[in-house]
């Protein structure tokens, strides 16, 4: 007892004395203020805040009562700010992106976790400009085009797979977006039922979204706790940290173990694997360098590919069952252009515009990142009248930019129409795109993939199924609730 009593007085003390190195590490050199600060407590500051559910919620009605755009947290010395609105984002993430584009420490996530190689945490520096550059040569939306058959067949069998087993749609969705992307990235078919590639994915997912709210774990507050022994009150995060880096290890190394095999044996088909590695064979790199940068890359894709469409997806299903009325004259248009005599395809996309509209309400309804990955500030900088002190973290509340009722009037509503004027395209209402895929130089390289992947997804849905409630043993239709999983991502 008396042994556990002292590791808890030692642990205190060294929380207290962090607190202290980190508050005069972080002390402004500026007579220009900090934006309004959200209340916190003694020592642990927003702590709370930052760690809690839905805290872009907070964010957003925090800066309405305060009348601001940008909201100041600060924790164990570090300054947090968060913008709620786009213009803000473009003038510092976009305008100011030399400045605006690092990341910060993620020593739970990158460290502990073993993320270190995913593009979107990786450090300002050659490896994340050789990374960023060769996922955009290979999935941009040029080098996509390759592509464009993968999306289709694989967007065809989840009609196929959702004829037999309805019940199990999110099953099925994930088996198409994982489909997509590892056969694009590695050129590895994956199976019908019980693929390992599915499930390291799912897992490794989980892991990050459990990991990348800013101040999710106290270890990347204060770094230092990586170095606690196991045993030592507190340190329940190196327990996860070790169950959590098995799927993410296999993420990066499994499929690419595969492709360096089977290129060998000569039996691999077109791929971002094969293009990539005998694009990084001619440069005047390091072999361990250039063996790295496409393993990363790669993996990078792998990832972003097999979560982040299932959660549009998902929304999309759910929009349906809410809203009738949308699925009713999404189908009237698909039945009026293409007929009964075919399923739609990317010729078809400019012809389907309320189609088109449906698909970015989708993405603007629940955003798939609510809340931005951080950027770190490379220097002191001031802005509106406000300083941010050098290593500020800045967070962008997404949720807040798409749910902005001065752009998105009943912005809680799923309502496509909003994008829509005349029956065609709107193109003065803002396309949520421009927030939900990230910022400046940080924006998800894999956004036309992602974009491609959901509208083709959509279409082929709406011209063969309905969507309807389930009903239960009473008779009557069960009304689903908009509830997603707690987490970075919804």
């Amino acid at each position: 007892m008396g042994s556990s009593l002292l590791d808890i007085v030692i642990y205190s003390a060294v929380l207290l004395a962090f607190h202290w190195l980190y508050s005069r590490r972080g002390s402004r050199r500026s007579s220009l203020p900090l934006p309004p600060s959200l209340p916190g407590l003694p020592i642990i500051g927003n702590l709370r805040d930052l760690q809690a559910h839905e805290n872009w919620l907070t964010f957003f009605r925090w800066g309405k009562a305060n009348n601001s755009d940008l909201i100041h947290l600060r924790s164990f010395g570090t300054d947090f700010v968060v913008v709620n609105t786009l213009e803000i984002a473009t003038d510092l993430f976009d305008k100011r992106s030399s400045i605006y584009n690092d990341r910060p420490r993620y020593t739970m996530l990158n460290e502990l976790v073993g993320f270190e190689w995913l593009i979107g945490l990786i450090p300002y520096g050659d490896l994340w400009k050789d990374t960023r550059r060769s996922f955009h040569r290979e999935i941009g939306s040029v080098g996509l085009r390759r592509f464009t058959n993968i999306e289709l067949a694989a967007s065809r069998q989840l009609l196929r797979r959702l004829r037999s087993s309805p019940e199990a749609y999110m099953k099925h969705i994930r088996h198409m977006a994982s489909r997509i992307i590892v056969r694009i990235a590695y050129g590895i078919e994956i199976k019908e039922e019980n693929d390992v590639y599915i499930d390291i994915a799912e897992e490794a997912m989980q892991a990050f979204s459990a990991c990348t709210n800013a101040g999710s774990f106290m270890v990347d507050l204060m770094p230092i706790l990586m170095y606690l022994p196991e045993w030592f009150p507190g340190s329940g995060f190196k327990q996860l940290a070790k169950a959590w880096r098995v799927p993410v290890t296999a993420m990066l190394d499994g499929p690419f173990e595969f492709v360096k095999k089977h290129t060998e044996l000569d039996d691999i088909p077109t791929c971002a694997a094969v293009t990539l590695r005998e694009d990084m064979k001619k440069r005047d790199v390091d072999p361990a360098y250039a063996d790295y940068v496409a393993k990363a890359t790669l993996a990078s894709m792998y990832a972003g590919g097999a979560d982040t469409t299932v959660s549009t997806l998902s929304s999309f299903v759910l929009a349906m069952t809410l809203y009738p009325d949308v699925q009713v004259r999404a189908q009237e248009e698909i039945d009026r252009v293409i007929g009964a005599g075919r399923l739609p395809d990317f010729s078809d996309r400019n012809s389907l515009p309320y189609v088109e509209a449906v698909v970015r309400e989708s993405l603007r309804w629940h955003p798939v990142l609510p809340i931005n990955l951080p950027h770190v500030l490379l220097q002191d900088d001031e802005y509106n009248g406000y300083f941010f002190p050098k290593g500020t973290v800045l967070i962008g509340n997404i949720w807040a930019m798409l749910h902005d009722p001065t752009i998105y009037p009943d912005p809680g509503a799923f309502k496509p129409e909003r994008f829509l004027k005349d029956g065609v395209i709107d193109p003065t209402v803002r396309d949520p795109t421009v927030a939900c895929f990230g910022f400046g130089r940080r924006i998800c390289p894999g956004l036309s993939l992602a974009k491609e992947s959901i509208w083709i997804t959509v279409a082929s849905l709406l011209a063969t199924y309905k969507f309807s409630k389930a009903v239960g043993p009473d008779g009557k239709p069960i009304t689903p609730k908009e509830d997603y999983i707690p987490g970075a991502l919804r």
